[in-house]
């Protein structure tokens, strides 16, 4: 608890089942707090990760579907020991990585071929 002589004033009404006050008010006591405390404990500190936009979820489904057709293309490549075709597949499946990785700023590495020959 906060030792600052300035009182709170400012409140926030949040509906809840009586389950789920239940719940809260419990695991208040648990950790030795009041629930007001508690839940400003978890509001303030826990960081939640924003939903992606609605587009950027498109992306990635479409590259996911396009990552499978590669990878099928990559089989039938491997079975007709193609290796022209192969590669060329698999620098296609590397830049739908990226573009999903781009898509969603995740740090993926880069497998291309041409990054391995370093």
């Amino acid at each position: 608890m906060v030792n600052d002589p300035v009182k709170r004033t400012k409140s926030i009404k949040v509906y809840l089942f009586k389950e789920e006050k239940t719940t809260i008010e419990e695991k208040a006591i648990a950790t030795g707090v009041t629930a007001s405390e508690y839940l400003r404990s978890c509001g303030l500190r826990r960081v939640l990760t924003a939903k992606p936009p609605a587009d950027l979820v498109t992306i990635r489904a479409t590259a996911g579907n396009l990552k499978s057709e590669l990878m099928m293309l990559s089989h039938l490549a491997k079975e007709t020991n193609n290796q022209q075709i192969l590669d060329t597949v698999n620098k296609a499946i590397a830049l739908v990585d990226q573009t999903i990785a781009a898509a969603f700023n995740l740090d993926v590495p880069d497998k291309s071929p041409s990054s391995q020959d370093k």
